[in-house]
């Protein structure tokens, strides 16, 4: 799908900002890759086997695209190629319908596989997961946000690329205040 579209984008003479496009991923993070599948499994095997029962027609709500898109979409349509009942947590992650691990598995496979990989810039990561309690979700939301996330924030840096979609006074980075980097309050 992705590269699909960034075939349109240069047959169309723009350039290949990666912050043109936005990718959605599944992420669950823990101490390691072991205990990640001990934690999230039975949630991300609940979300694929029971929370993906969406009519249709759901999918495409009126005035959620132009006439142009609706017959584009409809001549190239997204499909499955496997039911997800049929799969387990471990093809899950092998598949990259979810990334799963420790910090720095998760970090690897975000930064290559799908960052890199898909060539975006906007990554949305879905933290809560299917039937993931509340407290467990707090945990993956803390452990992404302190040991993935800094790792994946510079990435496209060094190649030059502005977020123009983004608002021009928040693409600076704040800096944090010299008591928050003392530790202080």
């Amino acid at each position: 799908m992705m590269d699909a579209y960034w075939r349109v984008v240069a047959e169309k003479g723009r350039d290949l900002n990666p912050y043109r496009a936005g990718f959605l991923q599944l992420v669950v993070v823990a101490e390691s890759d072991a205990r990640a599948e001990e934690k999230f499994a039975r949630h991300v095997e609940y979300f694929y086997h029971k929370c993906l029962h969406v009519p249709a027609m759901w999918f495409s709500p009126p005035g959620n695209q132009d006439y142009r898109s609706l017959v584009a979409s409809m001549a190239n349509p997204v499909r499955r190629a496997e039911n997800p009942k049929n799969l387990r947590y471990r093809d899950f992650v092998d598949k990259g319908y979810v990334i799963a691990g420790s910090p720095a598995t998760v970090r690897d496979r975000l930064k290559e596989e799908v960052i890199k990989g898909l060539h975006v810039g906007n990554l949305m990561v879905l933290l809560q997961i299917g039937s993931m309690p509340h407290e467990l979700a707090l945990e993956n939301i803390e452990l992404f946000g302190r040991e993935v996330l800094p790792g994946l924030r510079p990435v496209w840096d060094d190649e030059g690329w502005v977020n123009h979609w983004w608002p021009e006074r928040l693409r600076q980075r704040a800096q944090p205040s010299m008591a928050a980097a003392a530790g202080g309050a």
